[in-house]
């Protein structure tokens, strides 16, 4: 019959649903929810307000490193410039103790020359006793001493160029320095230019007065002669005679060599006020430095 037809397929229904109801419900809890996240803290930024005895306490200790390392520093640089000075000073003196020496040798040679410049002097004024005929015994020495010295202060001039007069910790010492340095650049060299222009002229009136044949064959024997190579006052002597006899050129030129000892004169008094100034700069730097000792 139709009916008993219908009944397996519904049977099979029915099953099926039971069959899907016992799976739904064989589906655990775990199963149907979302799997648990994990979870991440943030770390609180609420910090406690720190006591203004801690923000003073760090102040302090910043403030105590910053000055250590500023005083570190300066004493480094401090220990540096005490060691260049006294290498400057040490340096100063040595140029000083040469300058005294050669000056010296200046006021020697201003002793030497002044007899001679007075006798030449006579040999010209009284020309015919000495048959016109300037005498090399005196008239040599005059031309072949060279008088000025002019110190070049090498350690005051590096100084001054460098900017490190600042390390002269020593007022006295640094006002010495350049009194020295002023009378030498100023006094003392125009007084070596006076002297420069006085031996220029006896050697002018003596190119146009003199036969000269003398002097020029003793002075090709001198620049082979080993000694006279090194020093002029080594060299042969020569005689110039005059060929010029008239009274007034005779008188322009014996008041040439009164000229130049006249200037020697006032050169010897500058060589020996620059002396003393060198000799009290080296007692003073002897004193506060003592750079012999170092």
């Amino acid at each position: 019959m139709p009916e008993e037809k219908d009944i397996p397929q519904r049977q099979t229904d029915d099953q099926a649903a039971e069959q899907t109801s016992v799976q739904a419900s064989s589906i655990g809890p775990s199963a149907t929810q979302p799997a648990n996240m994990e979870v991440h803290h943030h770390p609180d930024l609420h910090h406690k307000k720190k006591k203004f005895t801690e923000y003073l306490l760090e102040f302090i200790m910043i403030f105590l490193a910053v000055t250590m390392g500023f005083f570190a520093e300066s004493l480094r640089e401090h220990i540096g410039d005490n060691s260049r000075q006294k290498e400057y000073m040490s340096s100063m003196v040595a140029e000083l103790k040469y300058d005294t020496a050669e000056y010296n040798k200046v006021l020697q040679k201003i002793v030497y020359l002044r007899p001679l410049l007075d006798s030449l002097f006579v040999n010209v004024k009284d020309a015919e006793r000495f048959h016109y005929v300037l005498q090399g015994r005196w008239n040599t020495p005059i031309n072949e001493t060279r008088l000025p010295y002019m110190p070049t202060l090498p350690t005051i001039q590096q100084l001054k160029s460098s900017g490190n007069l600042r390390l002269i910790q020593s007022k006295p010492v640094l006002k010495k320095m350049l009194e020295y340095e002023t009378f030498v650049q100023g006094t003392m060299q125009n007084e070596a230019a006076t002297i420069t222009t006085a031996v220029e002229k006896i050697y002018a009136k003596e190119d146009d007065m003199c036969d000269e044949s003398e002097f020029n064959e003793m002075t090709d024997k001198n620049m082979k002669d080993t000694g006279a190579q090194f020093s002029m006052e080594n060299g042969s002597l020569y005689a110039m005679p005059l060929i010029v006899k008239d009274p007034v050129k005779l008188n322009e030129l014996a008041n040439s060599f009164i000229n130049y000892k006249s200037r020697n004169w006032g050169y010897n008094t500058n060589v020996n006020q620059a002396k003393l100034l060198a000799t009290e700069l080296i007692m003073l730097v002897n004193k506060e430095y003592n750079p012999e000792n170092e």
